[in-house]
């Protein structure tokens, strides 16, 4: 099954690769033997692995843990194992599935994967601003890092990050209408995408773009009870203005 979908996936012009996720510590995924579980299977990620390799046009990626769980740490031997079975680059989360995203992350088994492979290895776990991704980069000496949740609210830290590692300069952080004007940006692209259900999944984004800012645990509770998108971009718009003249 995963040797045909990969085939016909990477026959797509906007397909650049496929990365497949061994990573995943949702319940419900782990449950039907997916994501995270496939760790603890390794013939059959191996397997998985090798038959998409097979029939993708396109480059192969794999993201996995650390472990499943702290008595079956196999990171490195997974590492191998899938570079062997023809994975072009792989990412690493520096915790088991049982931590799921508690605790910190171990940078130590980046690095140690990183050491026994020679495909790019990307680091991912505990970035929140660029001087994360720079201290990784720098400790365990892995090609690139990904950034999951240091991302919500936040996109502007691709930018920063990026700006960092090329230059060694650290940007400012953005203004408070920077970052509403960026929440209004994502509400109306998730309404373009997806309509109704789009704008009641972006109220939970929207409170993140809201974190730490003045009065906006009034103006989250709101958006909650709204799922119109022009009742919603209003209400964002009259905040702005309001706290704007405070910042004045």
């Amino acid at each position: 099954i995963m040797g045909n979908v990969a085939s016909k996936i990477s026959k797509r012009e906007d397909v650049a690769l496929i990365d497949i996720n061994m990573g995943c510590p949702a319940p419900k995924i782990v449950k039907n033997g997916d994501g995270s579980a496939l760790m603890k299977d390794m013939k059959l990620a191996e397997a998985v692995v090798r038959e998409v390799c097979k029939n993708s046009s396109k480059p192969v990626t794999v993201k996995f843990r650390k472990g499943f769980d702290e008595n079956s740490i196999n990171a490195v031997e997974f590492g191998i194992m899938l570079e062997k079975a023809g994975a072009k680059a792989i990412t690493v989360h520096g915790r088991t599935r049982s931590q799921m995203y508690e605790g910190k992350a171990d940078w130590d088994i980046i690095k140690k994967v990183k050491e026994k492979v020679k495909i790019p290895v990307i680091g991912n776990g505990d970035i929140f601003k660029p001087e994360d991704a720079k201290r990784m980069i720098e400790y365990t000496g892995c090609d690139g890092v990904m950034i999951a949740r240091g991302a919500l609210g936040n996109p502007f830290i691709f930018k920063r990050t990026l700006h960092l590692l090329n230059t060694g300069e650290l940007l400012p952080m953005e203004s408070f209408e920077e970052r509403i004007d960026m929440a209004l940006k994502h509400l109306l692209l998730e309404n373009e995408y997806k309509g109704r259900k789009g704008v009641i999944e972006m109220r939970k984004h929207i409170a993140w773009y809201l974190k730490g800012m003045e009065n906006a645990a009034y103006v989250r509770n709101t958006i909650n009870t709204l799922e119109d998108v022009n009742e919603i971009q209003e209400l964002l718009l009259n905040y702005k203005k309001e706290v704007g003249k405070h910042l004045e």
